[in-house]
């Protein structure tokens, strides 16, 4: 055999085995790996997932706890009811005064 004909046949069969080898890693290799990776991609996804809605439904929950504790005060309850007697009584001062024929005063519009 001359050289060529053995450089020739080794090109040709390495040729073959990276063919072979290069349908085998697209047609059976990759797919089977992609698949791995999607289910375990899945999974850690789910988790997270729970993870992250514990999460937010405490943050959820605290906020919703600490915005109701911080209104209802004491001081803030006493304040409005307050105003509220007051604006109360001037409503009853004003319709009194009105029956008796009392004009209204400096601060009033009417």
């Amino acid at each position: 055999m001359s050289g060529w004909t053995i450089l020739v046949t080794s090109l040709v069969a390495s040729m073959m085995t990276c063919s072979i080898l290069a349908a085998w890693l697209q047609l059976w290799f990759r797919p089977r790996v992609m698949r791995e990776l999607d289910e375990e991609f899945k999974e850690r996804l789910a988790e997270a997932a729970d993870v992250l809605s514990a999460r937010i439904e405490d943050a959820v929950r605290r906020g919703v706890t600490e915005g109701v504790t911080r209104i209802a005060t004491r001081e803030v309850i006493e304040g409005t009811t307050r105003n509220m007697a007051k604006t109360g009584a001037d409503f009853v001062e004003e319709g009194i005064g009105r029956i008796f024929g009392r004009k209204p005063g400096r601060g009033d519009e009417r």
